[in-house]
């Protein structure tokens, strides 16, 4: 079934003109004007129901009268509704029906029960001011027609006029995210017979879930402006005082949504919906705007915002640990293990000091390092702390509540026992060894928490590195960092045809691991360290 249909019946009144005229200015009453202009304001379609002619649509010509139903006995009021609502069946014969009744008491309860009696089961009535006096009937719809008059009367922002060398102007102001659709829309990019129109791309649902899950969160802050292109509609009014440079004034912008709105939005549409789509009642946001008559112009702002060069990922990774306001859900996955990498990288003692590549750490150049160590890229042990955080050893310790000093121990432990281990492999660039390659580092990194499981169900819940360098020697002998082969199940591979993709990371794992787990069972298990014991 679709929507209903929203038909409005406006009560007739007793203060009359003195000659025949139009249903909707036959009566004067000040209720009656009132009752009718919310319903001509907020329904589609409007009828007065009148106690002599009943269904009256608003152009009818009709007489004066002096009849109420009011002054009717029971049966001539129900009759009366029974004409009124066979009335409405004809005109709207298929539809589902919901009638706003704007009247009283006695021209409702006639039409509540020809409606039953009818037996359209799809039909409503509704009484949008039912029990309210006369004098609170006019309060309200007089609030009611300021607010929609309020609605309608251009949006006036304060705002400062910046005049560039070009001579073109910025405007730049704050408005609420929740109003912008009342002034301006998205060009959305289409082909229409060939010809492209528009500019900008589809809402990216997950993206947009993402910031509004972050603007609901305490602390939110989103400093970057929204840009908005206008149209010669919207005009700015200087006042006294202006500055050099720049100029203080009111940005005048008439209120209208849709595709003759006169605002496009050229950035910042996801940060829009995710606004609308938030559980706040306001969320005031910064805004650029210009005036661009044409979508050429429009579409080549659209072009430079977009184009600028995101923040490398690197940078991101080591600012996050510094920040302790609520992020994106995206970042925020990122954050403990950002702050992982940063200890390791930087805490004295771990074994993994100055060999991360970071903003910070630049990457060791040549043989000599020329002055740097840094070899293991930030992005691949990065990876490989995640995907323990998410279902490994770190895992255990943060399910644990261990903090974040027993994960880092814990790791750096772990690669401690890697350099011992391989000590010519250990920290050379990843084109002389893959043990500082990306598939190198995922690889062992996973391996760690096959260790640290088996560990674990001996008792061993706090492995040492010479712990897991008892471990490690049981892959020794298979492992061609430097030099000669992998033997995998599907072949031999030359050591530096590994390459750091996800394919060729699983495979890697899953030889190391399949080894590992083959020759830990052929092993006794080791007894328990006692508590205390060295």
């Amino acid at each position: 079934m679709s929507a209903p249909v929203q038909v409005a019946l406006v009560g007739c009144g007793k203060a009359k003109l003195k000659h025949r005229a139009p249903a909707h200015g036959l009566y004067t009453g000040n209720l009656f004007r009132a009752h009718l202009a919310e319903a001509e304001a907020t329904t589609p379609h409007v009828y007065v129901v009148s106690a002599l002619h009943g269904l009256l649509p608003l152009d009818e010509e009709v007489e004066p009268y002096d009849v109420t139903l009011r002054g009717m006995r029971r049966e001539e009021r129900a009759a009366w509704g029974r004409q009124v609502v066979e009335a409405l069946a004809r005109r709207y014969p298929a539809n589902a029906v919901e009638l706003l009744v704007y009247a009283g008491r006695m021209y409702s309860e006639p039409l509540r029960d020809a409606l039953a009696a009818g037996q359209l089961e799809w039909w409503t009535l509704v009484e949008p001011l039912r029990g309210a006096t006369q004098g609170a009937r006019l309060r309200i719809l007089a609030e009611a027609s300021r607010m929609r008059a309020a609605a309608r009367a251009p949006l006036r922002v304060p705002a400062l006029e910046v005049e560039q060398p070009s001579g073109r102007r910025l405007y730049l102001f704050a408005v609420d995210g929740k109003v912008v659709p009342s002034f301006a829309t998205v060009s959305r990019v289409r082909r229409a017979s060939g010809v492209l129109e528009g500019y900008q791309r589809p809402e990216a649902l997950g993206h947009v879930a993402a910031i509004r899950e972050y603007m609901e969160s305490a602390g939110a802050l989103v400093p970057n402006a929204v840009v908005l292109a206008f149209d010669s509609r919207v005009r700015f009014e200087t006042l006294a005082g202006a500055a050099e440079g720049a100029r203080h004034g009111h940005l005048v912008i008439p209120r209208q949504s849709g595709p003759e709105a006169p605002g496009f939005i050229v950035d910042g549409q996801q940060r829009l919906a995710a606004v609308r789509d938030a559980a706040v009642m306001a969320f005031p946001l910064a805004c650029t705007g210009f005036i661009a008559e044409t979508v050429g112009q429009q579409a080549e702002q659209f072009i430079l915002v977009n184009s600028t060069k995101p923040l490398p990922k690197g940078l991101i990774h080591e600012l996050l640990p510094s920040t302790t306001a609520a992020l994106p859900a995206a970042l925020e996955r990122k954050r403990l293990p950002s702050q992982l990498l940063a200890r390791l990288n930087l805490d004295e003692g771990s074994s993994l000091r100055g060999l991360v590549i970071t903003q910070t750490c630049p990457a060791a150049k040549g043989k000599t390092g020329g002055g740097w160590t840094a070899v293991i890229k930030d992005t691949s042990l990065l990876a490989a702390l995640e995907d323990s955080l998410a279902d490994g050893t770190l895992y255990d310790l943060e399910r644990a509540g261990a903090g974040m000093d027993a994960m880092v121990a814990r790791v750096s432990a772990w690669w401690a026992a890697v350099a011992s281990t391989w000590p010519n492999a250990w920290a050379r660039q990843p084109t002389e060894s893959r043990l500082s390659h990306g598939a190198g580092v995922r690889a062992l990194s996973l391996l760690m928490d096959f260790a640290c499981q088996f560990l674990a169900q001996e008792g061993n819940g706090t492995p040492t590195q010479a712990d897991f360098e008892r471990e490690l020697a049981l892959v020794r002998d298979v492992c061609a960092w430097t030099s000669g082969t992998w033997a995998f199940p599907s072949g031999e591979r030359r050591w530096n045809d590994i390459q750091n993709t996800p394919k060729e990371v699983a495979l890697l794992a899953q030889h190391l691991g399949a080894l590992y787990r083959e020759r830990r069972a052929a092993k006794p298990h080791r007894r328990t360290r006692k508590a205390g014991a060295a």
